[in-house]
């Protein structure tokens, strides 16, 4: 690791100041190629408009790749420094997260990037393989090789920020203004993404430095020919022009960053950037120890800071290290052409409002010059960010530029658009794993706040119920439980009709062998089960009807709407005999039809049949006068047949979106079983002891495949 202190370091124009001179600080030569590291495979996360690159998250498996970049590939280790006396450590790659980019294999691939500059070794191995338009005559120089391998250079030795990225390299011929005219030409006619500017004048940002600068025909045709390229003529739509802060304070914004303060249409296309030395984690920036350029001031609603620290190419064929706002500027370069990469149905001006509307602002010291909030959306919509009048947005962060920005929406087939989270539903246990299953392979399309196109897959929006943690429910029950009646009374194969639904149920037996049973679950929870003994022999049938309302935890959907549930009715039936001499069995099922209502993301649904099955064997005076043992296995209520369809915009493998209906089947492949042993026994003239084991298994896949509880309980009867 190498130590330095920094150094101020920024081309100026030779037309009213002398050139600053390079301060090369090391010759570093690279290392040999390292394949140790790892990226993540094509489609992490679905595939996506956004191309193979998107990520819905900060995933383990993509921090676990941009570390292994970090970690065992020397091209991104070339870039390890500290300043300060080794007290702060360095690395622009890390720092302004490109390793992020280049673990899922963004690499800014047919994407342009022009550079306006004093020179280039256009033979250096950076640019090797690169489709490279020249304009002027450009001569070799140091300062413009640097720029044009940070922005994209690719060798055995280094990476820039976009090496997949092809050049147009415009030599200013000192600041020629004739020169600097075709560089705009250039830019716009081989549709530049960026054109990066890492120098500037010794003027401020006013009339009087504006007049004699573009007050005369050839300066006034240069600035004609950048806002062409700027803001787009023909069918170009027009490219951002990237300027570099000055290394020196002057009190106010130079003329070329503050341009847009004098020709304010140009806002929407202009990127001014300053260097910073970062302190960062992998989390984000948590302070700046220095700020090395001039601060953004009135910039500062199109600034942004960077590191400005690299190792670049040299025009002397090696790399050496050095640091300014002059190399903290093409990252920024780089960055749209990564960005451009990834969404590629957003101009460069909507990617400029992502690069700065990402950038990250949450470090201590933002704030401590004034601060304002800043619309970054033109024409109808609003999205603001925070400014600081020293640091600009804040810090590069191309890792959150990535990722959704602001709120995600769904366009619907009538134009409407539906946020996310109102997307989102869960289903109910009955139906187990059938509707994730049902979705699977199906990917929707979303756009964040910033025009933004992604893919998620369907399946995450339905949360499969997973059924109700076994010791819970038993507890739950056994509170209430009439431990003596659980011991003494006869079989009764229907009770606890209710038992898989949610709330508390009330059991009332009447005259003749009828019974009752009343839900109480509240307002989206409620039934009633009405049930006739047949036959008094050995052998009794028990036939009854039930009719509930379930909230969607049982039956149905839930989520936003207003129809979610659904409605029940069932027929059961029960099969029983008690010797009274100790031996019993029962055996129960439940068949019916739900008409199962919808949500906003479940457009329309039908009638889906369920049933339930439950077989208990046992026997009393088992171990003590008076006591009762059972086994039990059950199939829980859960659905056999039923479908639902939802009206979604699905995506296209050539990158669009189609809304479609996506049909789901209801019924899971396979059922829970659930096997019980309860013991109860009397423990005294006013006590009765009760014990229950269950020991659920999911075969659906459900959430939470096996599940065991046991209870024991203890009450006093009087």
């Amino acid at each position: 690791m190498r130590h330095f202190s920094p150094t101020a370091f920024r081309r100026k124009s030779a037309l009213l100041l002398s050139l600053s001179s390079l301060a090369v600080l090391a010759a570093c030569g690279g290392g040999e190629e390292d394949s140790d590291f790892f990226t993540i495979s094509p489609n992490p996360n679905g595939s996506g408009i956004f191309g193979s690159y998107y990520m819905q998250s900060i995933t383990d498996e993509w921090r676990a790749a941009a570390a292994s970049f970090r970690t065992n590939n020397p091209r991104f280790r070339l870039q390890d420094g500290s300043f300060f006396g080794g007290t702060v450590f360095a690395n622009p790659l890390h720092s302004s997260r490109v390793d992020y980019a280049h673990a899922v294999g963004l690499t800014g691939e047919g994407q342009v990037i022009a550079i306006v500059d004093d020179g280039f070794l256009q033979g250096h191995e950076a640019f090797a393989g690169k489709a490279i338009t020249t304009t002027g005559s450009p001569v070799v120089e140091d300062h413009g090789t640097r720029v044009a391998s940070i922005a994209a250079g690719n060798s055995d030795s280094m990476v820039g920020v976009a090496p997949g990225a092809n050049l147009i390299l415009s030599d200013w011929g000192n600041v020629n203004f004739d020169n600097l005219r075709l560089a705009a030409i250039a830019a716009r006619t081989g549709s530049a993404v960026a054109q990066n500017n890492s120098w500037g004048y010794s003027l401020t940002a006013d009339t009087a430095g504006f007049d004699l600068i573009f007050g005369n025909a050839t300066g006034a045709a240069w600035l004609s020919a950048l806002r062409d390229y700027a803001l787009g003529t023909g069918s170009w739509e027009g490219g951002v022009v990237v300027f570099a802060l000055d290394n020196d304070d002057n009190g106010r914004a130079g003329l070329m960053d503050g341009l847009p303060l004098l020709e304010t249409d140009l806002e929407r296309a202009w990127i001014a950037v300053g260097n910073a030395i970062p302190i960062f984690d992998d989390n984000g920036v948590s302070a700046v120890a220095s700020r090395e350029s001039a601060p953004c001031r009135e910039s500062a609603a199109w600034c942004i800071m960077a590191d400005g620290y690299w190792v670049a190419a040299t025009q002397n064929g090696g790399y050496a290290g050095g640091t300014g706002s002059s190399f903290a500027a093409p990252q920024v370069s780089g960055a749209l052409a990564l960005l451009a990469q990834a969404f590629p149905d957003l101009s460069p001006h909507e990617l400029r409002v992502r690069l700065l509307a990402s950038a990250d602002n949450t470090f201590t010291g933002f704030d401590s010059t004034p601060t304002t909030a800043v619309d970054l959306l033109e024409g109808p919509g609003e999205f603001f960010h925070t400014v600081s009048t020293e640091f600009g947005h804040g810090f590069l962060d191309i890792r959150a530029a990535l990722l959704p920005i602001g709120q995600t929406t769904l366009a619907m087939g009538d134009g409407a658009a539906v946020k996310t989270q109102d997307y989102a539903f869960a289903t109910g246990g009955a139906m187990g794993d059938a509707v994730t299953r049902s979705l699977e392979g199906v990917d929707l399309s979303v756009s964040d706040a910033l025009g933004g196109d992604f893919e998620v897959a369907a399946k995450n929006f339905a949360t499969a119920a997973a059924p109700a943690d076994l010791a819970e429910t038993l507890a739950a029950r056994s509170f209430g439980k009439d431990f003596r009646r659980a011991r003494t009374a006869p079989v009764n194969p229907l009770a606890e009709t209710f038992a898989a639904h949610p709330g508390q149920s009330m059991e009332l037996n009447g005259p003749e062998g009828t019974r009752a049973a009343v839900l109480m679950g509240g307002a989206e929870d409620y039934g009633i089960a009405l049930s006739q003994r047949v036959g008094d022999g050995d052998l009794a049938l028990d036939v009854g009807v039930k009719l509930a309302r379930d909230g969607g935890s049982l039956m149905g959907f839930s989520g936003s709407g207003n129809s979610g549930g659904a409605s029940m009715a069932s027929v059961t039936l029960a099969l029983s005999t008690d010797t009274g001499e100790g031996g019993f069995f029962a055996l129960s099922g439940e068949m019916g039809v739900a008409d199962l209502g919808s949500t906003t993301a479940i457009s329309s649904t039908g009638q889906a049949n369920f049933n339930a099955l439950r077989l208990d064997l046992g026997s009393r005076d088992v171990l003590a006068a008076g006591d009762k043992l059972t086994f039990g296995v059950a199939m829980p209520i859960a659905v056999t047949s039923g479908g639902a369809d939802m009206i979604v915009p699905v995506a296209t493998t050539s990158g669009g979106a189609e809304v479609r209906s996506v049909g789901i089947d209801l019924a899971p492949e396979e059922r829970q079983m659930d096997l019980s042993i309860s013991y109860a026994m009397p423990t005294g003239k006013q006590s009765e002891f009760l014990m229950e084991l269950v020991h659920a298994t999911n075969y659906g896949n459900i959430a939470g495949a096996s599940d065991s509880a046991a209870v024991i309980g203890m009450k006093w009867s009087f």
